[in-house]
C-alpha cells in the first residue's frame, strides 16, 4: 500500500511537470512568434511616405506584392479648414519609395467639377475591376470603378451609395464583401456581387467601451486569426462577431498623432507581415495639412496589436507637435 502509495505521489508530481513545461515551451513559441514578426518586418520605411505635404486618410491596396496607397490630398495651407480637391494614388514595390501614379477627380463622380470637399475613401479589387469609395465632405459617399488600380476612375452610380461618410470596406473569409461607414455610431452592411448595391440593411456596429474609444468618423477593419480589429485612429476594439459587439482594447501606439482622435489610417499586409499606414497634422492650429506615415504592426499570442515605432521615432528625431491636436472635433 505504501509503495503504491508512493507511485501515485510520482505520477502525479511528474504530470505536474509535464503539464509546466509545455506551458512554458508554448509561451515561448509564442513569445518567439512575435519576436520573429518583428523581426521579419525590419526594413527602412520611408516616413513621410512622400516629401511633399499634404497627404491624408491612407487606405491600402496590394496587387501582386505591389502597394498603392489611396490618399485625400491637403491644399489648404494656412486655412483653417479642409480643402481638399482630389484624390491621389501612389505607388511603391518596397514601401521605401512611393511614386504618384494616378489622381481621382470629383469632376468625373456626381460631385462635380471644382469640387474641393474630397474626403476620405477606401479602395478594394473585386472580378477584375477596381473600386474606389469616396466621401462627399460629411454628406454622403459614393463609388467609383477602374480597370486598373491607377485609373481612370469613373462614377458607378451616379448619386450616392450610402447617406453618410468615411466608408471602409472589408472581405471576410468567404469572400463576402462589406461596407463600414459614418460617424460615433458605425454603420455596417454587406454589398451585392456588383459591389455598387447595399444587400442588406445597414446596422449599427456596437462597441462595448470600457477604455477611451473615439466618437468620430475614420474606421478601419481588419482581420487575423479569426478576430476582427475595428480601428478609428490609434485606438482599436475586438470581436469574434463581424457585426460585434466589440470590446476595446487601448492604443496601438502613442505619439505621431495615434493618441488624438484624428489619425485615420490603414492596417494592411505585405509579404506576410502588417503594416499600420495613417495620417498626422503637421499643425492643426494652423491649417489642415496632413502628412502620412507607416510602421510594422506586432500582435500578441492573445491577439494584442502594437505598432512598432522604434523606427519611426529613431529616423524622425522631432516628434511632430500633437498637443494641438488634444481637442476632439465632431468633424474630420
Amino acid at each position: 500500500m505504501k509503495i503504491r502509495k508512493i507511485s501515485i505521489i510520482s505520477i502525479l508530481i511528474i504530470t505536474v511537470l509535464i503539464i509546466s513545461v509545455l506551458k512554458f515551451i508554448s509561451k515561448n513559441q509564442n513569445l518567439e512568434q512575435v519576436s520573429d514578426q518583428s523581426e521579419k518586418s525590419e526594413l527602412k520605411l520611408t516616413n513621410p511616405l512622400i516629401a511633399e505635404p499634404g497627404m491624408s486618410d491612407p487606405h491600402m491596396l496590394v496587387v501582386d506584392n505591389v502597394c498603392y496607397v489611396f490618399t485625400g490630398h491637403d491644399i489648404g495651407f494656412g486655412i483653417n479648414d479642409w480643402v481638399m480637391p482630389d484624390w491621389r494614388i501612389y505607388k511603391s514595390t518596397d514601401l521605401q519609395t512611393w511614386e504618384h501614379v494616378g489622381t481621382i477627380s470629383p469632376e468625373d463622380n456626381y460631385m462635380g467639377k471644382g469640387n474641393t470637399s474630397c474626403w476620405a475613401g477606401d479602395i478594394v479589387e473585386r472580378n477584375g475591376k477596381y473600386y474606389w469609395y469616396f466621401s462627399n465632405h460629411h454628406d454622403n459617399a459614393g463609388v467609383m470603378v477602374a480597370d486598373k488600380p491607377e485609373g481612370p476612375y469613373k462614377d458607378a452610380l451616379g448619386k450616392p451609395l450610402v447617406d453618410s461618410f468615411d466608408p471602409t470596406i472589408f472581405v471576410d473569409d468567404d469572400n463576402t464583401p462589406y461596407i463600414i461607414y459614418g460617424r460615433t455610431n458605425y454603420k455596417i452592411a454587406r454589398l451585392k456581387e456588383s459591389m455598387i448595391e447595399l444587400d442588406e440593411e445597414p446596422k449599427t456596429i456596437v462597441i462595448n467601451k470600457t477604455t477611451y474609444f473615439p466618437d468620430m468618423d475614420k474606421n478601419s477593419l481588419h482581420k487575423r486569426n479569426g478576430i476582427y480589429y475595428l480601428s478609428c485612429s490609434g485606438y482599436y476594439a475586438t470581436s469574434k462577431n463581424l457585426y460585434g459587439p466589440y470590446e476595446t482594447q487601448g492604443l496601438v501606439g502613442e505619439g505621431w498623432g495615434l493618441e488624438t482622435p484624428y489619425a485615420h489610417g490603414d492596417f494592411f499586409v505585405w509579404k506576410d507581415n502588417w503594416y499600420h499606414v495613417w495620417c498626422h497634422y503637421k499643425d492643426r492650429k494652423i491649417d489642415r495639412i496632413r502628412d502620412c506615415f507607416i510602421a510594422p504592426v506586432i500582435y500578441g499570442p492573445n491577439g494584442e496589436m502594437k505598432d512598432d515605432l522604434s523606427e519611426l521615432n529613431a529616423t524622425l528625431s522631432k516628434e511632430p507637435n500633437s498637443e494641438s491636436e488634444k481637442v476632439v472635433s465632431v468633424t474630420k
